[in-house]
């Protein structure tokens, strides 16, 4: 593959985001008259995920601080399943590792596994919640909304799954896993609404470089029926490569904190997770690193068909297992064909393709899709797509002495580009 030239290209995305998230924030809460929901001394307990939100700080802090002002004694629940291997410290430390501490939020963060169960669902799924925040006066939930790796429908990921399978703790999620995420999460978080004492819940959608794009807050009676439309508007800002029939995907960087899924489904397909009919033509996927920001948690490798020696020794295989379990989505630790650095992976993956006809696909990660590389035959296409401009090219493939990738643009001084 030594004659393949790659060139970067820049897709056009909505980069509309929330000037100040505090003021967004501030203006909802007051707008929807929340503040009556509040009695003086109520403790309030607000739920806080394992995803990363840019924003989550300042919002936090922000809704501390007004429900102080209302008369509320704020504190933080996790809300995130089985993650954090499952345990009270490990989820203290994946909040912390998002700045969700007491010193930097100013309020207590009590975390415990102990459960209640409320009652089944239909299909006899058990619906359990957060002992600690059932206990409390007053449930405030908080979370991103937007298309979910697996599920499909009016519910995906946000407030609704938040409750039945983020507030559930470990028990919760494998029971919502179990018997199947899109057909119990709506009605298990329907008798959590009844009966546990949730009075309304903050919606945050990000745009596609994870900035603050909307924040809503939502009276609970009506969190069922309106986070449907603040899924469908999260959905038109999902990112995605604006390309069929893809032989090699060179994927740079996957990771928890780039989707729960280590690579979205959305972007990659959903068949490669689900099974089914195929709705993202890629033969093969090609990942070199897993993010700091995992912590060793590579649930989704399987969907890989190579990867380098590096990132396998990232692997912390209990964290994990831990999640394939409760998902019960195995397949996604499955460990594909381990090459030893960046250019074994590379000529493995390209083997067998015509170099001329090849279409590769290079991205940082299935996130940042705003700009990436393609080889010759995509170019072309490209430039037929009106969302699409050439920033650059031809880049030449090479590799350092320790088999890294590097891109060297081909022009005069020779600069290097790193993907």
């Amino acid at each position: 593959m030594e004659k393949l030239k790659l060139y970067q290209v820049r897709q056009f995305i909505n980069t509309e985001s929330i000037p100040s998230v505090q003021s967004a924030l501030r203006h909802e809460l007051v707008s929807k008259r929340l503040h009556t929901l509040i009695h003086p001394g109520q403790r309030i307990a607000i739920t806080v995920g394992s995803r990363g939100i840019v924003s989550l700080v300042q919002i936090l802090r922000c809704l501390v601080e007004w429900l102080w002002e209302n008369g509320g004694r704020p504190f933080i629940v996790p809300a995130m399943g089985s993650h954090g291997n499952a345990d009270v410290r490990g989820q203290l430390d994946v909040l912390a590792r998002y700045g969700v501490t007491e010193k930097k939020i100013g309020v207590p963060v009590v975390s415990s596994m102990e459960v209640l169960l409320l009652g089944h669902t239909s299909a006899g799924a058990p619906v359990y919640i957060d002992k600690v925040a059932y206990e409390s006066d007053s449930i405030v939930v908080l979370n991103r909304v937007k298309p979910h790796t697996t599920m499909s429908g009016p519910v995906q990921s946000g407030l609704l799954k938040m409750l039945a399978v983020g507030l559930g703790n470990h028990k919760g999620a494998e029971s919502m896993h179990h018997y199947g995420l899109e057909r119990n999460v709506p009605e298990a978080a329907e008798i959590i609404l009844d009966k546990a004492p949730v009075i309304f819940g903050i919606a945050i959608i990000e745009n596609a470089f994870k900035q603050p794009y909307r924040i809503y807050a939502i009276p609970a009676e009506k969190i069922t029926c309106e986070e449907q439309a603040v899924l469908e508007e999260a959905s038109k800002m999902l990112p995605v490569i604006p390309f069929d029939h893809i032989d090699v995907l060179l994927v740079r960087w996957m990771g928890k904190n780039i989707s729960g899924s280590g690579m979205d489904t959305n972007v990659v397909g959903r068949w490669r997770r689900v099974g089914g009919k195929v709705d993202r033509d890629i033969k093969r996927i090609a990942v070199l690193n897993l993010t700091e920001e995992s912590h060793g948690n590579a649930l989704g490798v399987g969907m890989a068909d190579f990867i380098t020696r590096s990132l396998y020794e990232k692997i912390d295989f209990k964290a994990t297992y831990m999640n394939a379990l409760t998902s019960g989505w195995t397949n996604g630790a499955k460990i594909p064909i381990i090459m030893e650095n960046e250019k074994d992976v590379w000529v493995q993956a390209l083997n067998g393709f015509d170099c001329e006809k090849l279409r590769l696909v290079l991205v940082e990660n299935t996130l940042n899709l705003q700009e990436f590389f393609v080889s010759e035959v995509i170019k072309g296409e490209a430039a037929e797509c009106p969302l699409i401009e050439l920033i650059k090219g031809p880049f030449s493939v090479n590799f350092s002495t320790e088999g890294k990738l590097v891109l060297t643009e081909e022009r005069d001084n020779g600069s290097e580009i790193k993907p």
